[in-house]
């Protein structure tokens, strides 16, 4: 009996420590919300304007108001909603609650309502450049209109290298990664568009001349891809891992519209050569044709085969070569011939050899004589965009092809991937130079 009396003094002792154990929104409240709520109320559905997949949406609420009142579970919607006594009860369409669990949520509110999860976005010095112990892999690059300098993502930066000079500068930003770059028509302005997966997108602007950062665009819960500017210079368009693409104004950042056509991520856009028009790609299998002025969806430019990873613009004509996890590229008129019947691929141009391995990079030269397609494999064949014969190869690269761009002069194709190293070819394919982008730390080795 005595033993007995002891165990249920401690089992109280202990009943009564955890009734005293204070809640934490990070420990307690966030892995509810996770389980529970984060179905209706994230991003891609944000049911009554309310976001529970980060602390602030949380705190900022909805379309009813506050979803609580710090100090008074009394007063807050959330309460209300998980008890039933607002309708209708939440979870919507499920079981309600435990009690045991819509009183911690009475509990962490009555105490403060406290966050205690980790910081959203890590504190990055801009001051203090990245230190590389071994070439990072190189996820996009970029050549100016005049091909005096080219522009690579490093990590959480931007290198300039000035054609026979090397590296002129590191432009560093919050971005872990950056996914795509691209120079302005008139060469003034460059765009990075990148992010840190599963925590945010960003859009960063810089000034060439300056090598000044204009402006950056922190947005979604998730990284951008495939920025590229309209032929005027005035507008930036870019796809996300959200599924949207959005067009933003290249001197203010501002965002101008956003295009919820696609059902995946969209990993590349581009301009119509009067920038009326946009052509966006997706894994959803589709490049879509959207009226850049009014977001309108006006009809898939192909038959929907398999996911695609890429798209660039003809440089004379609306005219679009794509391609992605089928292997192989088409060349696509944005302009339908006829009308539109079922299964019908009357806008198709041209269809090329399959390639090794997925494709994930595309480049058309500025006579637009020749097609550049850079795949998983590691080659980078190059076709003639006329007749689709191959007419070069550019090998010795390791791991996959990320990006491909012809320089301006139209005599060299520049390319840069998994291996971290960027290499210059001539059209048929000969390596004519390649280099390390980023400064190298080599690690000192204890001699002991």
């Amino acid at each position: 009996m005595r033993y007995l009396r002891s165990s249920s003094a401690v089992v109280l002792a202990l009943a009564s420590a955890f009734a005293q154990e204070p809640v934490s929104f990070q420990q307690h409240i966030r892995p509810i919300l996770t389980r529970q709520c984060q179905a209706c109320h994230q991003p891609a559905s944000k049911q009554s304007d309310l976001l529970l997949t980060t602390f602030a949406g949380f705190k900022t609420g909805g379309t009813k108001g506050a979803a609580f009142v710090a100090g008074d579970p009394g007063q807050s919607l959330v309460i209300a909603y998980l008890t039933g006594a607002s309708k209708p009860q939440m979870p919507f369409g499920g079981r309600p609650l435990p009690d045991e669990q819509i009183d911690l949520f009475r509990r962490w509110i009555k105490a403060g309502a406290k966050d205690d999860s980790p910081a959203e976005t890590e504190t990055v010095d801009l001051s203090k450049p990245t230190v590389y112990r071994a070439p990072p892999v190189i996820t996009a690059l970029a050549i100016s209109p005049d091909g005096k300098l080219i522009a690579v993502s490093g990590y959480r930066e931007v290198l300039l290298h000035e054609e026979g000079r090397g590296l002129a500068a590191r432009l560093p930003g919050l971005s872990d990664r950056i996914h795509s770059l691209s120079f302005s028509p008139d060469g003034k302005t460059l765009a990075a568009v990148g992010g840190s997966p599963a925590r945010f997108g960003e859009v960063q602007i810089w000034d060439v001349a300056s090598r000044k950062q204009r402006k950056s665009t922190v947005l979604t819960n998730d990284t951008l891809f495939g920025g590229s500017f309209s032929p005027d210079g005035t507008r930036i368009v870019l796809g996300g891992a959200d599924k949207s693409v959005r067009l933003f104004d290249a001197v203010t950042g501002k965002e101008i519209r956003k295009i919820d056509h696609h059902e995946d991520w969209v990993f590349g856009a581009a301009f119509g050569i009067d920038g009326k028009r946009l052509v966006t790609v997706s894994r959803d299998r589709a490049a879509k044709l959207t009226d850049a002025n009014t977001g309108m969806f006006l009809e898939n430019v192909n038959l929907l085969k398999e996911g695609l990873n890429a798209v660039v613009r003809h440089p004379r004509k609306d005219w679009v070569l794509i391609g992605g996890e089928e292997r192989i590229p088409y060349l696509y008129m944005m302009d339908r011939p006829r009308a539109m019947r079922i299964a019908d691929d009357s806008t198709l141009i041209r269809k090329f050899e399959k390639q090794d391995g997925p494709i994930l990079a595309l480049a058309i030269s500025p006579d637009a004589k020749l097609v550049a397609v850079g795949s998983a494999v590691g080659n980078v064949n190059v076709y003639s965009a006329e007749t689709g014969d191959a007419v070069g190869k550019c090998t010795g690269h390791r791991g996959g092809i990320y990006a491909v761009q012809f320089h301006p002069d139209g005599q060299r194709l520049v390319t840069a991937g998994f291996d971290g190293l960027v290499r210059s070819y001539d059209l048929s394919g000969k390596l004519l130079a390649e280099f390390v982008p980023v400064p190298v730390e080599r690690a000192v080795v204890s001699q002991r």
